[in-house]
């Protein structure tokens, strides 16, 4: 793979016309440039400078190769700038949340933070808590938001929002008898079974799919009274609330307590508490 100090190398002796001054200029002896550039040009299988009237100049090949070099240095400067701007301020943040969680809560939280933390850059990503876990256990993520019943020891974990469980069914209250679930590693889903009992699974992967069915009678489920608020404004489905005691969960904020990304992890945190 070629060197960045290769590209170097090259430069001074084009832009000297010598190997002795190219070797003056890079503060080393005159041997250092000449193997340096017999070993880039045996590696590229192409002469790359030649003498003409006492001076090294580029060939052609010479010149594509200080063109390229010229735009890998510069790309190598912007990625050492902006990562050195990144870690001054606050560090690129990934966070993993359940999709209801997406829906309801966090537009307000992205709000807030473009307003607040406009040097934050955030990338966002779905899931099941019992995804969004073993993603986190895995450095995939740096946050997650998560049902409380997913925490886990190992990780740092800040009480965020409490959301109460619904039962939602099609208007008028008749539905096939099949939980519409999300996937395996849900919370919500799991304290469906622990309340209703096992029945047949229609698993999605969306909010709007999970809706769209219960509406159509398809099945019933159990999600945050928030996230379904809309739907059942607008007519289609109906609520019911559970049994005392059953019906509250709160979603957690989980981190790796020494995240390289805990400057940004405290600050969102800071907003979706404030």
């Amino acid at each position: 793979m070629m060197d960045l100090r290769d590209f170097r190398f090259l430069e001074a002796v084009a832009e000297t016309g010598s190997v002795t001054r190219a070797a003056g200029r890079l503060g080393c002896v005159q041997s250092n440039v000449t193997t340096r550039l017999r070993k880039l040009e045996d590696r590229l299988g192409q002469k790359l400078v030649e003498r003409i009237d006492g001076r090294m100049v580029p060939t052609a090949a010479g010149a594509l190769a200080l063109d390229y070099g010229a735009r890998i240095v510069r790309l190598s400067e912007e990625a050492e700038k902006r990562l050195r701007s990144a870690a001054e301020a606050f560090p690129p943040l990934r966070l993993g949340t359940m999709e209801t969680t997406a829906a309801v809560r966090l537009p307000p939280l992205l709000k807030a933070a473009r307003a607040k933390l406009p040097d934050l850059r955030l990338s966002i990503t779905t899931g099941t808590s019992g995804e969004l876990v073993a993603a986190l256990g895995r450095g995939d993520i740096d946050l997650a938001f998560v049902a409380e019943e997913a925490a886990a020891a190992r990780f740092a974990s800040v009480p965020l929002f409490e959301e109460e469980l619904v039962e939602v069914l099609p208007m008028g209250g008749v539905a096939e008898a099949a939980a519409v679930v999300f996937r395996a590693g849900c919370c919500y889903r799991a304290r469906f079974s622990e309340t209703f009992g096992d029945l047949p699974l229609l698993e999605l992967g969306t909010l709007d799919g999970i809706m769209g069915c219960v509406a159509a009678g398809l099945g019933r489920t159990l999600l945050p009274a928030a996230a379904v608020e809309r739907w059942r404004r607008a007519g289609e489905v109906e609520t019911r609330s559970l049994p005392a005691g059953r019906g509250l969960v709160r979603t957690l904020a989980l981190f790796r307590p020494a995240s390289p990304s805990r400057r940004s992890i405290d600050a969102l945190i800071g907003l979706a508490g404030a």
